[in-house]
């Protein structure tokens, strides 16, 4: 009864042990059908493309100020940390005795200058009178001969051209009486009268037409002269000729009449001497004219050009004195903040600097874009920066300039962009350290869920959508996938959930 006891016992402490067992395989395949499931929420939100970069503040304008000459401080009109305009004095160096020359080099330019004056002031009023009658005296001379020349020489003129004129038959045969041409030719102009006579109802029984140097139709005269033309030259025809159907000319000037060479010679005589008149009378004025100048003249050209050396002189002296001045007054080239003085009254200055400006408005970022990144930059690109000194507070700016130039830095090419503020804050300070974020492309206020919820698939991309505690895959289309954790989609919903793969 004990042995069989002993082996119930046995067998009923296996089964239990088996049934614990499976109790617990049971409870292990059901806390793995319950495993938990990661997911999130479509949400609005930016999804950008960044370019993250060091960078430090750097003003736009800072100096190093000091004197190009030496000297003893006189006064010094700023300390560490006062603003100054463009021009404000800083520093002025001891220049006594340099106002003592400029004070002396101005008595001289005085001096030089009634000098000057004095040698102005040239001869009296009434000798100056005298020499202006002179003057007008020789120009009504000129103009007097100007006139008795230029009637000679038109005398001599109409003289050739009116002396001896002829009229001569075109027809070789013509045994008419050729008519007689007197008057004066009065009208300047040199030709031929051509004259064709025919029958008419006139008295005489012919008129003519005139060509040439005068047109029209006249009658012919057999009793005294009658017009040819309104050159104040007429004609007359004998009474004993037939000049029926004949042709005539009237040479100006007659080249054959034997008075035509002396009156061509009287003529350029004429214009010689009427030439050499006017020269003579036109020197007489010009040596006139040169002795009122040289009269009314306050003193000879070298002694004038003697005066105004001594004036130059006397003024390029104050010139150098007030530059010299000038170099021991240190001013301020733009507008900023003194940043560093070193120099007290009566302490002896160099060359060296002795004052440091820094402009307190002009500040930019300069930032080193390595070469893996540079060809994602544009001037224009809008930047965030972060600041250690304020870590709190985001500034924002764009980029201004890309250099061309790279530095290499520990093999590594590296380029210098310069980025300019959207607004300067009191705190800002050159030499302060920043994390920038330079935006390469952005979408600002669409739908987005992070990465590692967006499966790739061979025709796009999808996303396991949960709904009522169903999950089902669901495709998206990708609009932006930025390089902050997020990606830009479309094809949810806001608030829809979804569930990492």
């Amino acid at each position: 009864m004990v042995k069989l006891f002993h082996s119930r016992s046995s067998f009923i402490g296996i089964a239990v042990v088996v049934i614990v067992i499976v109790i617990l395989m049971a409870h292990g395949v059901g806390s793995r059908n319950k495993e938990v499931l990661v997911t999130t929420q479509v949400e609005s939100g930016p999804v950008r493309e960044l370019v993250s970069v060091s960078g430090i503040a750097k003003a736009e304008q800072t100096a190093e100020l000091a004197f190009p000459v030496s000297g003893i401080v006189e006064t010094v009109h700023v300390k560490i940390g006062d603003e100054v305009n463009a021009g404000d004095p800083l520093i002025t160096l001891d220049s006594r005795a340099l106002y003592a020359d400029r004070q002396d080099a101005l008595a001289s330019l005085a001096r030089a200058i009634a000098d000057r004056d004095e040698l102005l002031e040239g001869p009296t009023l009434s000798a100056r009178d005298v020499s202006a009658k002179t003057v007008l005296s020789k120009e009504e001379a000129l103009q007097t001969t100007k006139d008795t020349e230029a009637q000679k020489v038109e005398n001599a003129y109409r003289s050739l051209l009116s002396t001896d004129l002829t009229a001569y038959s075109v027809d070789p045969n013509d045994d008419a009486v050729p008519p007689l041409i007197s008057g004066t030719y009065t009208c300047g102009t040199e030709g031929v009268y051509n004259i064709e006579v025919f029958s008419s109802k006139a008295e005489s029984g012919y008129s003519f037409r005139l060509t040439g140097l005068e047109n029209g139709t006249y009658t012919i005269s057999t009793d005294q002269p009658s017009a040819l033309g309104n050159c104040g030259l007429r004609i007359q025809f004998s009474q004993s000729s037939n000049y029926s159907n004949s042709n005539w000319r009237v040479d100006i000037p007659n080249m054959k009449s034997s008075q035509y060479t002396a009156n061509r010679n009287a003529y350029l005589l004429a214009v010689s001497q009427s030439a050499s008149a006017i020269s003579l009378a036109e020197k007489a004025l010009s040596l006139a004219k040169a002795d009122v100048t040289n009269q009314n003249a306050p003193a000879r050209s070298e002694a004038v050009a003697r005066a105004n050396a001594s004036i130059a002189q006397a003024k390029a002296r104050i010139a150098r004195i007030d530059s010299t001045i000038a170099d021991r007054s240190l001013t301020a080239p733009f507008a900023g903040v003194i940043t560093e003085i070193d120099i007290l009254p009566g302490e002896t200055v160099t060359t060296a600097p002795v004052a440091t400006l820094l402009a307190s408005d002009e500040f930019e970022v300069t930032a080193r874009i390595p070469e893996i990144d540079i060809g994602k930059l544009l001037v224009g690109q809008k930047v965030e920066m972060l600041f250690d000194a304020k870590n709190g507070e985001i500034l924002t700016g764009k980029i201004s300039f890309i250099s061309l130039k790279a530095t290499e830095i520990d093999g590594v090419a590296y380029y210098e962009a310069i980025i300019q503020l959207d607004e300067i804050p009191a705190w800002i300070r050159s030499g302060l350290n920043a994390d920038i974020e330079i935006i390469i492309s952005e979408e600002a206020n669409g739908l987005r869920i992070p990465k590692r919820f967006l499966t790739k698939t061979e025709s796009g991309y999808e996303v396991i959508v949960q709904k009522n505690g169903i999950s089902a895959s669901s495709t998206v289309e990708v609009i932006l996938s930025g390089n902050d954790g997020f990606v830009s989609i479309t094809g949810l919903d806001e608030g829809d959930t979804i569930v990492a793969p």
